[in-house]
């Protein structure tokens, strides 16, 4: 079954009284529910929220088959290596939130290249860093950040909302890297 088909089925609340508390139409969560569509970032982002992480965006945007092997860990425990699909979802989440709700989504590849751009920063730091981890992944995620919203969003967000914005995909990341470890 479906996590956020359990979710509802759990609280005993209706598809279209979920769809109306995260602003989308029941037919879209049909879809989603049934795997014929994944959610758009910031869908997922209200979903994840709406649920108080109980439907979190692994269960959102399920990986690859071939891939579902491959699992993101902390630096630690991979050499330093980051997952670039977790990473993608992590940054559109964050791209969307802190953009104007009416603003279009980053041109193609925007996205999947700051994706690339932070897991190459992340590798770089390591000699010249303390920091591990999700510290070291918030450090990697500023710059790359910053520059992906100059270049598509307008306005920019000011350095502190950049800041947040870092800080939140870092946890949107490890959150569902640790959601993943659970099952």
């Amino acid at each position: 079954m479906h996590p956020l088909k359990q979710y509802l089925s759990d609280l005993q609340e209706s598809v279209a009284d979920f769809a109306v508390r995260v602003g989308a139409s029941p037919q879209t969560l049909y879809r989603i529910i049934n795997g014929r569509q994944s959610p758009k970032p910031a869908l997922a982002r209200r979903i994840v929220e709406a649920t108080g992480g109980a439907v979190s965006l692994n269960d959102l945007f399920e990986p690859d088959p071939a891939r579902a092997t491959i699992l993101a860990m902390p630096a630690a425990q991979t050499g330093g290596e980051l997952d670039n699909h977790r990473l993608k979802l992590a940054l559109s989440i964050v791209f969307n939130h802190l953009t104007d709700k009416d603003a279009p989504d980053p041109p193609d590849g925007a996205i999947a290249m700051a994706a690339e751009a932070t897991v190459n920063t992340y590798a770089a730091l390591a000699p010249v860093t303390t920091r591990q981890g999700q510290a070291r992944l918030t450090q990697a995620l500023r710059p790359v950040l910053e520059e992906i919203l100059r270049e598509c969003a307008d306005p920019v967000p000011p350095a502190g909302a950049i800041d947040r914005g870092a800080q939140l995909a870092t946890e949107l990341y490890f959150q569902s890297w640790g959601m993943e470890r659970r099952r």
